[in-house]
């Protein structure tokens, strides 16, 4: 059977069961038989994997012989429904324009509509080609408009690291690209291109120039990433900001954050009443949240476990309503004390995290709200199916 939102009751859209919190944390099994299964005989997951601003699709990569090298899985929204799978034409390390997951972005730099790519899968043609290319990349849509003599542009701005002809593999001096693009529904022209842009010098005499698993945020405005061989502290996950304006030449690199630990990627929620975007990261095989305001003080807080054994396989995503998602393996044990290797996907509400909770309110603080609902994660997919002109 296939699991989602374990919750008691089910309703209609609007209906009172809309305001009820989805579980604290869910797990929502693959099946062998459609995606593969690894050497243990579990089902196979992805090892680099972006999940939609609504948590309805997971853009997976090294998908396997039966998906592909890269596939989009559709998560389903009630218990009874089943998944859904997708095979591309994308190559491995393939990554969504975050924000709004309007585009879906090959290794080369081609950009693919995500409608398209759903209804034709392999046979999509991509709208056009530009930012950074290469493994590594990230992209996002930025919120910028620059009037032009047509209408707004759409700007995106794409980060990459390392450069052509590097030995060191994953490490790099940073850069970015900005594009803004008139998308009428056909052909894609870029208008603007502000080409490759070497960012952080000023930090160099701090931070040195080769940094290590960066992400950009979602709206654009920041990354993550470790400074290789800083000349203050030890290397750690650190937040720096970028240029707000769609055209910046010059990015600040502004130190907001350091973790004071050294993680896998630290991606970025999404902003919620100016409150600064709450990080999520893998850490040993289990993924941890940060609350960035003042109050939490940057501390971290793994995703309860209520299952045991539970192993991340790749970085996590965070919706637009909340939710961390993230693959992993796990086990659901018996009353008489079998147990079955599971793998799938985990959805953890993190305003439920007993810890977070019990600390914000040492502080004396309130969450941003009680919890993830179901009309919350209704709202997110209806908005997002909207957005793109696919079905809900």
């Amino acid at each position: 059977m296939w699991a989602c939102f374990n919750l008691a009751a089910s309703a209609a859209p609007g209906g009172a069961a809309d305001s009820v919190c989805i579980d604290a944390v869910s797990y929502w099994p693959l099946d062998a038989s459609q995606v593969g299964q690894d050497s243990q005989g579990v089902p196979a997951l992805g090892t680099y994997e972006r999940v939609s601003p609504d948590g309805r699709f997971v853009l997976r990569s090294f998908s396997g012989r039966k998906l592909g090298e890269v596939a989009l899985i559709e998560l389903p929204l009630e218990q009874h429904q089943p998944m859904r799978f997708y095979k591309t034409p994308l190559r491995n390390e393939a990554f969504p324009v975050q924000g709004s997951w309007r585009y879906l972005v090959d290794v080369d730099g081609r950009h693919f509509r995500l409608a398209e790519m759903l209804q034709l899968q392999l046979a999509a043609q991509p709208a056009f080609k530009g930012g950074m290319s290469g493994f590594y990349a990230a992209a996002s849509e930025l919120k910028s408009q620059i009037p032009g003599s047509d209408g707004p542009l759409i700007w995106i701005r794409s980060m990459s690291w390392p450069q052509g002809g590097r030995q060191g593999q994953g490490t790099g001096p940073l850069q970015v690209r900005t594009l803004g693009l008139r998308d009428s529904g056909g052909q894609v022209e870029v208008v603007r291109d502000t080409g490759a842009q070497f960012i952080c010098g000023a930090r160099n005499v701090s931070d040195g120039n080769v940094y290590t698993l960066p992400m950009i945020s979602v709206d654009g405005l920041e990354f993550s990433a470790i400074p290789i061989s800083p000349a203050q502290g030890a290397p750690s996950m650190r937040v720096y900001g970028l240029g707000g304006q769609a055209l910046a030449t010059q990015h600040p690199c502004d130190l907001r954050a350091d973790l004071q630990a050294t993680p896998g990627k630290a991606v970025f929620g999404f902003s919620e009443s100016g409150r600064p975007a709450m990080l999520a990261y893998t850490h040993n095989g289990s993924v941890y949240f940060v609350d960035r305001r003042d109050e939490a003080k940057g501390q971290a807080f793994q995703v309860e476990d209520l299952k045991t054994r539970v192993l991340a396989s790749a970085f996590p995503g965070i919706t637009a309503d909340g939710r961390i998602v993230f693959g992993a393996t796990w086990q659901t044990c018996g009353p008489e004390g079998a147990c079955k290797v599971q793998a799938g996907y985990v959805v953890a509400d993190p305003f439920q995290n007993r810890d977070y909770r019990q600390h914000m309110a040492s502080q004396g603080a309130g969450l941003p709200r009680a919890c993830v609902t179901r009309g919350d994660v209704r709202k997110a997919r209806s908005d997002f199916a909207a957005q793109h002109g696919i079905p809900p």
